[in-house]
């Protein structure tokens, strides 16, 4: 094997702990790559990580001490080409903060970050493996928006490579319901759109093609067993399909040639955009009804039993322990600075609990028209003023820098940062 730049000769591993035996139990085999530097590095297909050679068999003892059947043992199997996802100058978008939780299904969560165009989603369960230490996370953000290429790489602090977490698939309705808790700076667009914004202008990718039965879509171009392959799913009404055929690159020329000799031999015309397209009835499906997607699991006070959106970014919840108002990160800067004293922080949120805390953030948001009281006028009135006396009574110096603010707004003065706290 030949040498391989990029991995230090470090004694630093991950340790195992619950998390890595619990992934690897599930998994039937074991894949390991060695290092000519003595590193090894292990894998169960969805994430990579650098592991004591040592401890390798007191893993598999303890993986198949989880397993259901006896008879079916975990197995070794080596795979050089792991050491390529470690190897080299990996990761160059740091994943700050810490992610946020979203539930898919009862038992699979996600561990969502973003940059300012796109979220990155990784399985829960394999970010937990790196989250003990100090441990940095990154992107190998070379790929623009083909996000099945934005793998995390997981650095020590000396920048050695720990391991690497596979991303997962968003869909657009993912990515719809996201927009509402962690809003992207960038406005977003679905994956159709993406595809065609084509940002390594690649003379294939976005090109869109019609075998007079099917349409399809060149959307990236990738290293698959040492070949470079264009992506190429289907498009069914404006969506891109999950699953896609590999055209090497050499051949698609070609490939195009018999697209269009199919089309021309099977009497087709050239469907329309789908924007032009009339779409048919949505079918429900009434034995098997879509889960409802869960935004917040946890929260400061325990796990969230249940929450309300009251607008983009912003949820009331009620916990195990307590409850409060929860505000996405960004959508923090609908706050005043006297305002942000009194929320803690936790996964992402700016968190207001139910102790005085709460109407703080109620209040500010009523005075930005974020949301309203429902009811009618005098209703509404109510439920303000009591507000407005829970916080003269448990935050009275809170309740005085809003009423500064609001007379220097009258006036047109601008506050001083001592006056805003």
């Amino acid at each position: 094997m030949n040498p391989k730049t990029g991995l230090p000769d470090s004694e630093t591993a991950v340790p195992i702990g619950k998390a890595v035996i619990g992934t690897f139990a599930k998994s039937p085999c074991i894949f390991y790559a060695n290092h000519d530097n003595g590193s090894l590095y292990i894998s169960n297909g969805q994430y990579i990580m650098k592991a004591d050679p040592m401890q390798l068999d007191d893993l598999i003892e303890q993986a198949n001490k989880r397993r259901r059947s006896e008879s079916e043992k975990i197995t070794l199997r080596e795979r050089p080409e792991l050491l390529k996802y470690v190897s080299g100058d990996k990761g160059n978008f740091e994943l700050a903060g810490e992610p946020l939780e979203f539930e898919i299904s009862d038992k699979f969560f996600i561990s969502l970050y973003a940059d300012e165009k796109q979220y990155f989603g990784y399985d829960k369960n394999y970010v937990d493996v790196f989250c003990n230490g100090e441990n940095r996370l990154f992107v190998d953000d070379n790929a623009g928006y083909d996000a099945n290429s934005h793998n995390m790489i997981v650095k020590s602090l000396g920048g050695e490579v720990l391991g690497v977490v596979l991303p997962i698939r968003l869909t657009d309705k993912i990515y719809t319901e996201l927009a509402d808790v962690l809003p992207l700076k960038v406005k977003w667009k679905t994956e159709l759109e993406r595809i065609k914004e084509n940002p390594s202008n690649d003379p294939y990718i976005g090109k869109e093609f019609f075998d007079g039965r099917d349409s399809y879509i060149i959307s990236a171009l990738r290293e698959v067993n040492g070949a470079d392959v264009y992506i190429v799913p289907n498009v069914v009404n404006g969506e891109v399909s999950r699953y896609a055929a590999h055209v090497k690159a050499d051949e698609m020329e070609n490939q195009i040639m018999r697209w269009e000799t199919d089309r021309i031999n099977r009497g087709n015309e050239i469907p329309a955009p789908p924007a032009e397209q009339e779409s048919p009835p949505a079918q429900e499906d009434a034995a098997a009804p879509p889960r409802p997607f869960t935004h917040i699991r946890q929260s400061p006070w325990g796990e969230v039993q249940a929450s309300e959106k009251l607008c983009p970014g912003v949820f009331m919840v009620s916990a195990e322990k307590n409850g409060g108002v929860m505000v996405a990160r960004d959508m923090t800067a609908a706050l005043s600075p006297a305002a942000l004293k009194h929320g803690v922080k936790h996964n992402g949120f700016l968190c207001f609990e139910d102790n005085g805390a709460k109407d703080v953030a109620l209040r500010e948001l009523l005075d930005k028209k974020l949301i309203a009281v429902p009811g009618n006028t005098k209703e509404k009135a109510a439920a303000e003023e009591n507000i407005n006396k829970s916080l003269r009574e448990r935050n009275p110096q809170y309740w005085r820098s809003r009423e500064n603010r609001q007379a220097r707004a009258k006036s047109g003065k601008t506050a001083t940062a001592n006056e805003e706290r």
